[in-house]
């Protein structure tokens, strides 16, 4: 009875077309723009923000939602039938129910759920040593150019901006919305979010690794036809996490595992029901 997340598409329309704020559209073109706020709209809906997703996800999202607003954006000059309006209506309550009745499980799963703290008490002491220890993490802002044909002059322009910034003429998160090629920039505005060693390239993990607020931009670096300039946003060092900063993490641990299997005893005993139940000759 789950349902993936990407089923919430049906019924939404969380994007505005031609938003005036400037500064707050994630795509646009001549005659249409997704702005920041619903994009932002729609990962909550679906369970999801913009810090646990990689740039690949982050591009196929946004690919799937100016698709989705640019046929929305036809629908005045397609009227569609009474019949397809009546379909989609049946869809959509039909959805909904799915989605109700999967709400339900869940609250009925946790209704006799016993006190997890004792238990993850133990879990806690049991992992210390081993699943509690947060790695060194590194927070930047990425400026990305393609190569292109000219390598020199791609560092000598990224060169400039880095002179700019130093001399405070220039703003390095202006000029990553101005310059960069990423394609999220406008809804990351380049910040890389909390990433350890693993989670990015090691030569990019070894340039950030590097900066601090004293020595705050990097130097520019080239790795696969991209050529790059970080500035420090922050630094979290290696620690040991005590049980109070992921208590919340243990017992959702349990409570799930708990709930997985009072959902499926529930279900077994309505399909059980559902064995023993009558069923009309036609459906047979």
């Amino acid at each position: 009875m789950r349902f993936k997340k990407s089923l919430l598409i049906l019924g939404l329309s969380l994007f505005t077309l031609n938003t005036q704020a400037t500064d707050e559209w994630v795509i646009k073109t001549t005659d249409l723009s997704l702005s920041k706020a619903a994009v932002e709209a729609t990962l909550q809906a679906r369970g999801f923000s913009t810090t646990t997703l990689d740039s690949k996800t982050r591009q196929a999202l946004l690919q799937e939602l100016f698709i989705r607003e640019s046929l929305l954006a036809k629908q005045m000059n397609t009227p569609l039938s009474p019949e397809q309006l009546a379909l989609l209506e049946r869809r959509v309550d039909d959805f909904r129910k799915g989605q109700l009745s999967q709400l339900i499980l869940d609250t009925l799963a946790l209704e006799q759920a016993p006190d997890f703290e004792p238990r993850a008490k133990e879990l806690y002491a049991a992992r210390q040593a081993t699943d509690y220890q947060l790695p060194l993490r590194l927070r930047v802002r990425v400026l990305e150019k393609t190569l292109g044909s000219d390598e020199a002059a791609t560092r000598q322009h990224l060169e400039q901006i880095k002179a700019q910034v130093i001399q405070g003429s220039l703003d390095f998160k202006a000029a990553v919305l101005a310059e960069s090629d990423a394609g999220d920039k406008k809804l990351t505005e380049g910040d890389s979010f909390w990433f350890h060693q693993g989670q990015k390239v090691q030569a990019f993990y070894e340039v950030a690794k590097k900066l601090s607020p004293e020595h705050s931009l990097s130097e520019v670096f080239v790795h696969e036809g991209k050529a790059y300039l970080l500035q420090f946003i922050g630094r979290q060092e290696a620690i040991q996490q005590t049980y109070a900063e992921v208590k919340d993490k243990i017992l959702a641990e349990l409570k799930e595992t708990y709930a997985q299997a009072q959902r499926k005893l529930l279900l077994e005993q309505l399909r059980t029901r559902f064995s023993q139940a009558e069923i009309a000759p036609a459906y047979q």
